[in-house]
């Protein structure tokens, strides 16, 4: 397979160098099996290269120090309908969120002002305008007794999380706050602590909808005057136009919650937990309408938490492909259905061999060129790849084990053309930009 390693420089000060290799982004072993469960092959179309050939890794040298990728401080990328992207990071030194543009080919373009804040969690393009899931510092909720005191951890922030939408130049638009304004010592509080940064983007085009874990803060019982501070989540959802929040959604949903996922498939929202008491199951919540009331399914109920994982959530016309990790450490795909109470067209995915079995583990997942579904695991700490149909849930092409990084908390993102895309940050000025073309790459 060809490969090529070349220093570019960008057209502005973001980058001072970058390289690509799509060599390293497969390692030497690929394989392919065939179940009556799930049908394997490792042909791709005659048009299109072979899916080992289709994997890219960009470095890019950033500006700052880009954070560490992990739950709290993801690099994330947010693909735009003419084929460049917005990179986002934290950087961990200045304390910021640092901005910058990415050509069709993910080479850096030029940097964008920076975001107050101390994390960025998913993006979403609309239009012209980027939306930004985005935590930061709160003081209208500060208390001493919780927030950045001796008696919590030290990374304990009494945060918000606002959903900040941008002009194509980055400027800032919007803000808007979703966590409440109660003092975090006060029944009601509605925020985010020092755990359980994560949160989900998905809109109809009118509104978006911004899926996250939050904390919460209940009263005690039987002592007067104190709270007991719990892990849930929120949906809330708010005007695309104009950034105003809207009704619907809820305050507090999945609890404790491990992991959320969100979108719409053009009739139905669909929100996606990993709960491990209420409930203690995965479930997606379906609503027709922002202000309606969810119809959940779930399933995996009464097991250990520890050993199911929440895969991707990809839309489909009649309901939402999911993959998750069930006990037994096995891999499945299945269709979360518009209404019902049962998934259907659930298939085990055989060809997910030795996959990692200590949580946080989890399973990838993403819309995949034309009518595919591009699916992930990890095994022996590296990232395979497959491809299935959005049809039939059958798996089509792959495995294939490569060296692309990812995290356990982020997701993949499917850009306008088909491919899949994903930024990972090592922790010091790189940033990798990882694709795996629909097709072909491109040059």
């Amino acid at each position: 397979m060809a490969s090529s390693s070349a220093a570019a420089s960008a057209s502005s000060a973001a980058s001072s160098s970058q390289s690509t290799s799509s060599s390293q982004a497969s390692s030497a072993s690929s394989a392919s099996s065939a179940t009556s469960s799930s049908a394997t092959s490792s042909a791709p179309s005659a048009a299109c290269d072979a899916l080992e050939n289709r994997l890219r890794a960009t470095t890019l040298t950033v500006s700052g120090k880009a954070a560490v990728n992990d739950e709290y401080t993801p690099a994330i990328i947010t693909p735009r309908a003419n084929g460049s992207s917005l990179l986002a990071w934290t950087d961990s030194t200045a304390k910021t969120i640092r901005l910058a543009n990415l050509a069709s080919n993910d080479t850096l373009g030029s940097n964008l002002p920076n975001l107050t804040g101390l994390e960025v969690h998913a993006g979403l393009a609309i239009g012209d305008a980027v939306a930004l899931a985005v935590v930061d510092n709160d003081p209208d909720i500060y208390s001493s007794k919780y927030c950045q005191g001796a008696s919590t951890p030290s990374n304990n922030v009494c945060g918000k999380m606002d959903l900040v939408r941008l002009d194509g130049s980055g400027n800032t638009l919007t803000r808007t706050t979703l966590t409440k304004k109660n003092n975090v010592d006060s029944v009601g509080a509605i925020f985010t602590w020092w755990y359980a940064h994560t949160a989900r983007l998905a809109t109809d085009g009118s509104r978006i909808g911004v899926y996250f874990r939050s904390a919460g803060s209940y009263e005690r019982p039987g002592v007067a005057g104190e709270v007991d501070i719990h892990a849930g989540d929120t949906l809330r959802f708010v005007d695309a136009s104009t950034g105003a929040l809207q009704s619907g959604g809820w305050e507090w949903g999945c609890s404790h919650s491990w992991s959320v996922r969100l979108g719409y498939n053009g009739s139905r929202w669909g929100a996606a937990c990993h709960g491990d008491a209420y409930p203690n199951a995965l479930q997606v919540a379906r609503l027709s309408s922002p202000t309606a009331a969810s119809s959940n399914l779930q399933w995996q109920g009464s097991t250990d938490a520890t050993q199911r994982a929440l895969g991707g959530l990809v839309p489909a016309s009649d309901g939402f492909w999911i993959n998750y990790v069930q006990p037994g450490n096995s891999l499945q795909l299945a269709k979360v259905p518009n209404s019902g109470t049962a998934l259907t067209q659930q298939v085990s995915i055989s060809a997910a061999t030795g996959m990692d079995a200590t949580y946080p583990f989890r399973p990838y997942m993403a819309a995949y060129g034309s009518d595919k579904l591009l699916l992930g695991w990890k095994a022996s700490g590296k990232l395979v790849l497959a491809v299935a149909s959005a049809t039939t849930g059958a798996v089509l092409e792959g495995p294939v084990t490569t060296n692309l990084n990812i995290d356990r908390f982020q997701d993949m993102v499917t850009a306008p053309n088909g491919d899949v895309v994903w930024a990972y940050s090592r922790g010091d000025t790189r940033i990798d930009v990882n694709r795996v073309a629909s097709c072909k790459l491109a040059n």
